[in-house]
């Protein structure tokens, strides 16, 4: 028992008090004894003193022994109460045990009687702790239990060997199974393999460490047998039990579903790495200018580490020569403009010119943000640069091949077609004193085939891969109109391409006019039509849409005369199988097809003829 037992002695013989003292406190050191010589006096010193025992007589005048019991038990219901009398035990022992009495003991001669009502108080008080101890532990758990069932967080205790000792709702929802069911299982029940190995390994770190807390992370998947994908991601804390000699009884474990947080996490951290991959030089540049952010493409393209340019102002990169001065006034202007509320702009689009120690001078493409404005106050800025040296240099370098194609065009239209038509005119004059005219007509056809090849020469160098304004177009209407365009002979079209696309009109009708005069001047008279004439078809070609239909996708023109030569160069310019052929035609064809952004490929027709299929055109509804 405890030290300091204070035990109250009520007799109204003093004698008798004094030597009950003396005996108890002399048969046990744990015990304190104070006195009171009534009932009465009993009560207020029960009322002013920690008394954890009341030995009483039982004949006392005013308030008896059982009077003072019924007293005592409505102030203290369970305190001990050992009735210490010399009446005859038949008496009054039932008449003390039925009103409350923890224990009876007749009075009688010799001291040994105190050493047997020492040890009854002891137990007494002892069975009155542990009662105590139960209480208060049962109340414990009851309030951590309430505490544990009513938190938002899914929460579970285990017990010394990893079996569930509570488990409250949030973690049935976060495992997505009844907390009745876990009670009594081990952890992996409502974990897999793994989350239950890395949670064994952090109990037994926690046991051979000596450490109270630790945590870590599972995931849960709740993924439905329809294919419903849903893992759930917690961070696990958990808190080792002990027992009373400090061994250990289990572990109490909170979890925080972190979810959303890991996924933002992990899409931060892809975002970073794609953006230090990207192959577009980023940085950031704070309110006064100085870089505080760049990635690796961005360092590539100075001739300095990344330590030597972190912390950099940017009119530190002008005075090392990377940058014009002009460019600090054309960052301030954007910037100035960005922040302007009437700008409805997000970025500002801009060149500038990078300078090398080699005196290469490249071209950047810059792309300027601004960064979330702090407390409405300017933040800085971010930064895209690509370098556009190649392309800058292709267009100048395509603007002065324009040039000369221009003046290649003005040669061929002056300085070609003005002989040309002297000698046409000449032609027509001897032919009236000709004798026989036909034998100037190889003249005249050369001259037909010269101006063709000057026509054909000044739409390729005036108009080449490019197109013009595109409308609405009826495709039937532009293959008729391409065939009353060429000189077809008795050849026959057979047509079927009901459809509206989008196009540049002219040139869509100059690619007719090519395909059928390559089919014509290339049939001669070897059609395999039964009547000899060279028939040429044009259809549309289709593709299955999700409803099961066919749209069209495109269109074919294909002839039944002698065919495609086994060479894949037909549409290169200057191809030709032709001794009278300029080989611009096919060449023709396919920059007009590609100027719309569609393929054309050439094959053997149904009928042994040549055929070709431009695709990836858009009909409209």
């Amino acid at each position: 028992m405890q030290s300091g037992t204070t035990v109250l002695c009520v007799d109204d013989d003093p004698d008798h008090l004094e030597l009950t003292a003396t005996m108890l406190e002399r048969a046990s050191d744990a015990i304190d004894v104070i006195t009171a010589r009534s009932g009465a006096d009993g009560l207020e010193r029960l009322e002013v003193g920690d008394v954890e025992c009341i030995v009483s007589d039982y004949e006392m005048p005013g308030m008896d022994g059982l009077e003072f019991l019924e007293g005592v038990r409505a102030r203290e219901p369970d305190v001990p109460f050992v009735l210490f009398t010399g009446r005859d035990p038949d008496a009054v022992a039932r008449e003390a045990i039925e009103a409350g009495a923890t224990d009876y003991l007749r009075k009688g001669a010799g001291t040994g009687q105190y050493a047997v009502l020492a040890n009854r108080i002891e137990h007494a008080v002892e069975r009155r702790r542990a009662e105590r101890a139960r209480r208060e532990h049962t109340r414990d758990l009851e309030r951590y239990r309430t505490l544990v069932e009513t938190a938002g967080d899914p929460m579970y205790v285990l017990d010394e060997h990893g079996r569930c000792l509570i488990a409250n709702e949030a973690l049935g929802e976060f495992v997505d199974q009844d907390p009745a069911d876990l009670v009594g299982e081990e952890l992996r029940k409502f974990v897999d393999d793994d989350a239950y190995e890395e949670g064994a390994a952090a109990l037994a770190a926690l046991q051979e460490t000596g450490k109270r807390r630790t945590k870590i992370e599972f995931a849960v998947d709740r993924s439905d047998e329809d294919g419903g994908e849903d893992v759930r991601i917690g961070e696990v804390h958990i808190a080792r039990l002990t027992d009373d000699d400090g061994a250990y009884a289990g572990s109490a474990n909170v979890i925080r579903d972190v979810t959303d947080r890991t996924m933002r996490e992990r899409t931060l951290e892809r975002y970073e790495r794609v953006v230090e991959l990207a192959p577009t030089a980023l940085f950031i540049l704070d309110e006064n200018g100085v870089i505080t952010w760049f990635n690796d493409e961005f360092v590539a393209s100075y001739e300095e580490d990344a330590d030597e340019l972190r912390g950099t102002s940017f009119p530190d990169l002008v005075d090392r020569g990377y940058y014009d001065e002009a460019v600090i006034d054309r960052y301030a202007t954007h910037v100035r403009q960005l922040l302007s509320s009437s700008n409805d702009r997000e970025r500002a689009i801009y060149q500038v010119e990078f300078y090398l120690s080699n005196g290469d001078t490249r071209i950047h493409d810059v792309h300027t943000e601004l960064l979330p404005l702090e407390n409405g106050q300017f933040s800085g800025t971010i930064h895209a640069i690509r370098d556009v040296t190649r392309r800058h240099r292709s267009q100048r370098q395509l603007e002065r091949q324009n040039e000369r194609l221009e003046q290649f065009a003005s040669i061929v239209s002056h300085d070609l077609r003005n002989p040309l038509n002297v000698a046409e005119g000449h032609l027509e004059l001897h032919a009236e004193s000709c004798a026989d005219a036909a034998d100037l007509d190889p003249v005249r056809r050369s001259h037909e085939r010269m101006g063709e090849l000057i026509e054909e020469l000044l739409s390729l160098a005036r108009e080449g891969d490019t197109v013009g304004e595109t409308n609405a177009v009826s495709l039937r209407a532009l293959v008729r109109d391409a065939w009353q365009n060429v000189e077809t002979g008795d050849a026959r079209l057979e047509a079927d391409v009901e459809g509206t696309i989008v196009a540049d009109e002219g040139r869509v009708r100059e690619l007719f006019e090519n395909l059928f005069r390559n089919s014509v001047e290339h049939a001669g008279d070897h059609s395999d039509g039964t009547d000899g004439r060279l028939t040429l078809s044009v259809g549309l070609m289709g593709t299955a849409s999700n409803d099961g239909a066919d749209t069209p996708s495109g269109w074919y023109v294909a002839d039944d005369g002698p065919g495609l030569p086994d060479d894949e160069s037909i549409f290169e310019f200057g191809y030709t199988t032709r001794e009278d052929g300029t080989g611009l035609g096919l060449a023709i064809v396919a920059e007009i097809v590609e100027a719309h952004g569609w393929s054309i490929d050439a094959a053997e027709s149904a009928d042994g003829g040549a055929r070709f299929d431009v695709r990836d055109v858009t009909f409209l509804e």
